[in-house]
């Protein structure tokens, strides 16, 4: 199997690229910044002349490459609808004038959905509440489209909290990481509420474990799926990282009034519809890794 890869030297790239490797895939990678590594290229996805030069006779494209955030969104809106939307268009279009009809593997994310107190499925409603989610859900639609027009498919997968880095120390990423990044700093953590609300955590390996196994099956081509993980509570998880360091407590702080506004709240996956194709899998819980 041929793939490649956008955006592939960021947190979720990098560990894609390693496990397709892994498994003895044809792989090329793409990515903004200057690397010297074989079937490597350096490439914008805002320029569209750029996104031209790949070469799209592969079996799957990754697009990884996007830019995260809440408040930042507000404040750098061009940025967040120009990488997460235009970036793709550009993609997808490239594809189109080309010969080739890759699928098109797309992570997506939780902030999507509205907050549900039960396991939420791909169905449930959709309510999003930031620029970035509004983002990721327009990017939905595109790809739709984009299949009903020129025939171009794809699959995408929701992502609730990934944790868990193979490759270094650093958590910086998502909530597990701003829980560590305080207990190093010898800070208490710091929770809005009571800590009650849930979600879905998957380690990195079974992430892309999930993402990888289940783009290569035919039976997934235009589906979107649930990431499946383990579900804490945020008090759980953040007591699980307390443990690992000497006298740091937890706060519990009352929400800001703009932080409430755009909080989901509970957002934990059903992951049945995922593990039909894929088969159950045992999962890593944040009790097993080493954190510091």
């Amino acid at each position: 199997m041929k793939c490649l890869i956008i955006g592939s030297e960021g947190y979720i790239g990098s560990h894609l690229k390693y496990y397709i490797k892994s498994k003895g895939f044809e792989l090329y990678c793409y990515d903004y910044i200057d690397l010297l590594e074989e079937k490597y290229s350096k490439i914008d996805i805002l320029d569209y002349d750029s996104v031209k030069t790949i070469d799209f006779n592969v079996d799957l494209v990754f697009l990884i490459a996007g830019k995260t955030g809440t408040y930042d969104g507000f404040d750098n809106y061009e940025d967040y609808i120009n990488i997460n939307e235009l970036g793709l268009l550009n993609v997808l279009n490239a594809i189109r004038i080309s010969e080739f009809r890759p699928r098109l593997i797309f992570p997506s994310t939780r902030l999507v959905y509205k907050g549900s107190d039960y396991p939420l499925k791909e169905s449930d409603e959709k309510y999003p509440k930031t620029i970035y989610a509004v983002n990721k859900l327009a990017c939905e639609h595109y790809l739709n489209i984009y299949k009903e027009n020129f025939k171009i498919n794809y699959t995408i997968f929701r992502i609730c909290v990934p944790f868990g880095n193979i490759f270094s120390d650093d958590y910086s990423f998502g909530t597990i990481g701003f829980f560590i990044k305080q207990a190093k700093s010898g800070k208490n953590i710091n929770l809005y509420g009571n800590g009650s609300i849930k979600r879905t955590f998957t380690y990195i390996n079974d992430l892309i474990f999930q993402i990888v196994e289940a783009s290569i099956l035919s039976e997934s081509k235009n589906e979107i799926y649930n990431i499946g993980g383990i579900t804490l509570s945020l008090k759980q998880a953040a007591e699980i990282v307390s443990l690992h360091f000497d006298k740091i407590k937890i706060n519990y702080i009352p929400w800001p009034k703009q932080d409430l506004i755009i909080e989901s709240g509970s957002t934990f996956f059903d992951d049945t519809k995922l593990k039909k194709i894929i088969g159950k899998i045992n999962y890593v819980n944040l009790k097993e890794i080493k954190i510091c």
